[in-house]
């Protein structure tokens, strides 16, 4: 059986996106990811066995092209054409230019399902799986249209496409319990939770994984590490975060493993201030290479606010990787957190809105050595049920009951 799978991450991409591809391939289905659609450059791959594609959108339209070619060899004409369509006739289409150049190359790869994360490509699924005939699988990666980072007017479009699509799925998962109840009250059907769990790792990987995450940080072996990992973005409260470096302990740093344009703001920060040795940023490492790295940390911050309702039920890749990784959180006190917290034990919740606050959360859980212990003895509890061998077979499962 082959499955078409659509995401629109155009830089990395998810590792929840590779980890469901991978465990279709492993079950004998073929796999094609379209992933992104405004990449740097267009390229195609293989990973485990999933045909990766990656796209390049040259902002033109196969319908104007159509257009342009029945014209007199004039280009001042075309030129005019091109500027009345774009402003003017594009307004009114429900199917823009961007949309028939997803939806070309989705058509490359006609499949028996149609597998779209994230709300951006609903839209492209829906037709796909309709032309086709065959079932639409939605992962709802986060409740995309809350994010506060969204102008209203894409807001309001993006809420329309989800009640318009969520009803024309055969299968409908998302992230978490909680994501879930907010789905099930909106649309009167419980989505299928699947955890952003990490892949187990070999045994004793982490055996020298405090040499190794203070090495590639330019610290000595004794140093205490605190980590962040994940895209470095305004809207996650990093600068708190950085800004709470300067409240660490001698001999303690802040590692910051991602990146995005807001690194440089952080970069700002710190420059010239007398505690800038303190916060070590190493830029992106590989989703196969994250786990060691991480495991060298002493403890790992997720540092989110709830400034929306994205946020506010958020369940983070990272958590699960630390967890996975032996290493105690923390984090600001949200829902999935203060869950985790109860359940497992691997996560202490407080206030990190400000930078004294985040320090002192920070310290006091690493100066406390039999806390620290505890913990992670907790994570190495969690991680036998936190972790993508048992998520992918829900993932199975849920997929042999699709009518085909």
């Amino acid at each position: 059986m082959r499955v078409l799978m659509m995401v629109p991450d155009c830089q990395m991409i998810d590792r929840r996106v590779l980890q469901q591809g991978r465990t279709l391939v492993e079950a004998g289905y073929e796999v094609v990811l379209l992933a992104g659609f405004e990449c740097a450059k267009a390229e195609e791959y293989d990973w485990h066995g999933v045909r990766v594609v990656r796209c390049q959108f040259d902002w033109d339209d196969t319908r104007l092209r159509a257009i342009r070619a029945k014209l007199p060899d004039n280009d001042r004409l075309k030129g005019l054409v091109n500027k009345l369509w774009m402003k003017v006739i594009v307004r009114g289409l429900s199917i823009k230019p961007y949309d028939t150049f997803v939806l070309a190359q989705g058509r490359r790869s006609r499949a028996d399902v149609v597998h779209v994360h994230d709300l951006p490509l609903l839209k492209h699924g829906v037709i796909l799986s309709r032309e086709w005939g065959v079932p639409l699988v939605f992962d709802a990666h986060e409740i995309y249209y809350e994010q506060e980072c969204l102008p209203p007017r894409v807001q309001r479009r993006l809420r329309r496409e989800e009640r318009r699509g969520v009803p024309r799925t055969a299968l409908f998962s998302t992230v978490n319990e909680a994501i879930a109840l907010h789905y099930e009250k909106l649309y009167g059907r419980k989505p299928m939770v699947l955890l952003n769990c990490a892949d187990r790792p070999a045994a004793g990987f982490d055996a020298e994984s405090r040499e190794l995450l203070r090495k590639k940080a330019g610290l000595a072996s004794d140093a205490g590490v605190v980590l962040y990992q994940g895209w470095i973005s305004g809207e996650r409260n990093l600068t708190t975060l950085v800004r709470a470096a300067e409240f660490l302990p001698a001999g303690s740093y802040l590692v910051m493993i991602g990146y995005g344009a807001h690194e440089a703001d952080l970069r700002a920060i710190v420059e010239g201030k007398a505690w800038a040795d303190k916060v070590r940023f190493l830029g992106r490492v590989e989703p196969e290479d994250i786990l060691p790295l991480t495991a060298g940390a002493d403890v790992g911050v997720i540092p989110y606010l709830p400034i929306d309702l994205n946020h506010e039920l958020c369940s983070p890749n990272k958590f699960f990787e630390y967890v996975q990784s032996g290493v105690p959180v923390v984090a600001h006190d949200l829902v999935f957190f203060r869950g985790m917290k109860e359940k497992y034990g691997v996560v202490e919740v407080g206030d990190l809105s400000n930078p004294a606050g985040m320090a002192q959360a920070i310290n006091s859980l690493a100066a406390d050595s039999g806390t620290l212990k505890s913990m992670r003895g907790a994570c190495a509890r969690a991680a036998e049920e936190l972790n993508w061998e048992v998520e992918g077979k829900k993932l199975l499962a849920a997929y042999r009951n699709l009518s085909v």
